[in-house]
């Protein structure tokens, strides 16, 4: 009965869903094959045998459900509802999930089926047949599905020989041929899939190589065939470098087509860079690099043409550059599993081969680019946006490459955006990343860059003065300082004159209390991090102490507030880090905690002074552990009452009285 309801006449979903009432049955059968209970020993071979058999039938059944309507049939697809198409393609979708699952049960029988139904397909043309595509692209979408359940040397291996080594891909790619260009898209997302394979067997990659750069000039494939490009140069680059030359040619015709897609020529400009980082030496990647780099300059003078005209386009066409150049820094980026020497190892170095000569030219190249769209466009938010992320590609470097730019030429850029009130957020978050990838051991130090940006960021706060005025300003300024933290905190607590320093912990404090989670969740962590410092230079030290001290009794005041009920139910373990860091490591915390707790009413009227007592005797007996979070929990509940259902309570009016720093950084 079950085969039965598979044979039922009609197309999947769309004329008849029968069939797809029985996936629950052939998964749950597929299942208990993997693991059978209650067979007895004697008879477990012949069940299996059974099973797989009906399992066997019940995926050829399926698999002639999925076949796309095709010739004389192509109308019946043409005349379907949206509904009926996504519900027969989420049929196919169900049938992929099906036969991941029954692989486990009939393992290499299957792949050897579903190729065996493409090479057979294929035969027929040689007797004279036409190819029955639908037959075809309905077996590579099934082996499709397979491709994360092999093992890293899988006895599949020589089925895929045989599919790749023969003559489909040849085929495919005459685009003289008339072919479905289903059966064209499907065997380009195959190719992307078993990149592991061509990893094992890269001789290979030359004809689906072919096969993928002559897809990407056809529209509807363009996507698909560049992701499948990336993916294969991405784990196969360094058997590609002989091939640079021809990847570079194809680029270049295809980029010059009126209908190249902008998301396959990022991709396939990234795939190309693969390749270029893949090169033993700097001084050849040069040309390559260079000629990269001219693909991109030929859009910016698209985009300057468009200005002149005053054309909307403009912007597009920039941004799309600027994209390019993200995705070359990616491509140029050495890959994780390649050793490299960490700064500070070894003796010292001689400028890199991008910090002189040739190497500096094409990085002064790659600076004039960016500056040349920011200005044109007027200093537009979201080509600034896009700007910043050519920068960052270079921060996940640990070695000189043409995107690993001075932190001097970056600040520099990056501040003059800033200092014209040009998208604040993503310069600071750029800034913040820039002083992470220079706070490793053995890294440069950027003490002057640092500062730099601490002028702009102190200016910043003095104009805002509450963190409420601007959350996603507020927030990019304190996540900076959390990135000072790790090894420039010198520059945080002894930055001078006093008053503007205090008045940015001040700042730090007060923005605990805003309305917006992530501003919130950001300054815990600051001050999570900062009141645990410990073990640095003694000047650096007695700073940090003292500022501890200036601001104990005002941070204990803005989290008990906060545990209180006057955070989110959500925002309190966040809050609870501060906390317990605070207990865990500073002696005058009790002290802080209980002039916070004295105050009548505070921090919630639903406490009683013996709920509160009970609060902070049970928070400092913990000393910071884990259960503290429990504890702070409960007592955000009693202070919420009958209300805790509630996103947050109106904050009350936290004075915060500073004395004066002086006497603690003397």
């Amino acid at each position: 009965m079950l085969h039965g309801m598979l044979k039922v006449p009609g197309w999947a979903m769309a004329e008849e869903e029968i069939s797809g009432t029985t996936f629950e049955f052939w998964s749950s059968f597929a299942e208990f094959l993997l693991d059978p209970e209650g067979i007895d020993e004697d008879q477990l071979g012949i069940v299996l045998m059974a099973g797989k058999k009906e399992i066997l039938q019940a995926v050829e059944e399926f698999w002639r459900k999925i076949r796309i309507p095709g010739g004389h049939q192509s109308q019946s697809w043409l005349s379907w509802t949206k509904d009926q198409r996504d519900g027969f393609m989420t049929f196919r979708k169900d049938v992929a999930d099906l036969v991941e699952v029954v692989y486990g049960v009939l393992g290499a029988e299957l792949f050897r089926r579903l190729v065996n139904q493409v090479l057979g397909a294929l035969f027929q043309a040689d007797e004279g047949s036409d190819v029955v595509w639908e037959d075809v692209e309905a077996s590579l979408f099934c082996l499709n599905s397979l491709s994360d359940s092999l093992s890293e040397e899988p006895e599949e291996d020589e089925s895929l020989e045989i599919l790749f080594g023969g003559k489909l891909f040849v085929i495919l790619a005459d685009f003289g041929n008339h072919i479905p260009i289903k059966a064209r898209q499907t065997a380009v997302s195959l190719i992307g899939s078993y990149s592991a394979f061509f990893e094992r067997h890269s001789d290979f990659l030359p004809t689906v190589l072919n096969f993928l750069f002559i897809s990407i000039s056809t529209p509807t494939l363009a996507r698909s065939a560049s992701k499948s490009i990336c993916s294969l140069c991405a784990s196969c680059r360094g058997t590609l470098t002989g091939e640079l030359s021809t990847f570079l040619y194809q680029y270049e015709i295809f980029s010059a087509t009126s209908t190249a897609d902008d998301i396959a020529k990022e991709r396939v400009l990234c795939a190309i860079s693969y390749v270029v980082q893949a090169l033993p030496s700097d001084e050849e990647k040069l040309g390559p690099v260079k000629r990269l780099l001219g693909f991109v300059e030929q859009d910016v003078q698209e985009c300057l043409s468009l200005v002149a005209q005053q054309n909307e386009e403009a912007k597009e066409v920039a941004l799309l550059a600027l994209r390019c150049l993200i995705s070359i820094g990616r491509g140029l980026q050495v890959p994780e599993d390649v050793p490299i020497l960490l700064p500070g190892e070894g003796p010292p170095q001689p400028r890199s081969f991008w910090e002189r000569g040739d190497g500096l030219v094409v990085q002064r190249r790659l600076l004039d680019i960016v500056r040349t769209l920011v200005i044109s466009l007027h200093e537009d938010g979201e080509v600034v946006d896009a700007a910043c992320a050519v920068f960052r590609t270079g921060f996940a470097e640990t070695t000189p490459g043409p995107f690993v730019f001075a932190p001097q030429v970056i600040t520099g850029f990056l501040l003059e955006r800033a200092n014209n009130g040009v998208r604040i957020e993503s310069v600071l978050s750029t800034g913040c990343t820039m002083v992470s990838s220079h706070s490793t051991d053995g890294s440069p130090d950027i003490s002057t860059e640092v500062m730099q940006f601490m002028e702009f960021i102190m200016t910043l706060v003095e104009r805002m003065q509450d963190p409420q005025t601007d959350p996603e300003a507020s927030q990019s300024v304190v996540e900076f300082l959390n990135r000072m933290l790790s090894r420039y905190v010198n520059i945080l607590v002894q930055y001078q004159p006093t008053e503007r320093m205090q008045m940015l912990f001040g700042f730090v404090l007060n923005a605990l209390a805003v309305r917006e989670p992530l501003v919130k969740k950001a300054a815990a962590t600051f001050w999570a991090t900062f009141v645990s410092l410990a073990d640095q230079p003694p000047p650096v030290q007695a700073a940090i102490d003292g500022v501890v001290a200036m601001c104990g009794t005002a941070l204990a005041e803005k989290l008990v507030w906060g545990v209180g009920g006057g955070a989110a139910r959500s925002e309190v373990d966040s809050l609870a880090e501060p906390l317990k860091r605070l207990v865990a490591r500073q002696v005058k915390a009790k002290t802080w905690l209980s002039t916070a707790l004295s105050r009548d009413g505070f921090p919630s009227p639903n406490l009683t002074d013996k709920s509160k007592t009970r609060f902070l005797n049970s928070v400092i007996s913990l000393r910071g552990k884990r259960g503290t979070n429990q504890i702070v929990k409960e007592f955000w509940l009693s202070a919420r009452g009958s209300e805790f259902d509630c996103k947050e309570l109106p904050p009350p009016l936290v004075s915060l009285t500073y004395r004066p720093l002086l006497t603690f950084l003397a």
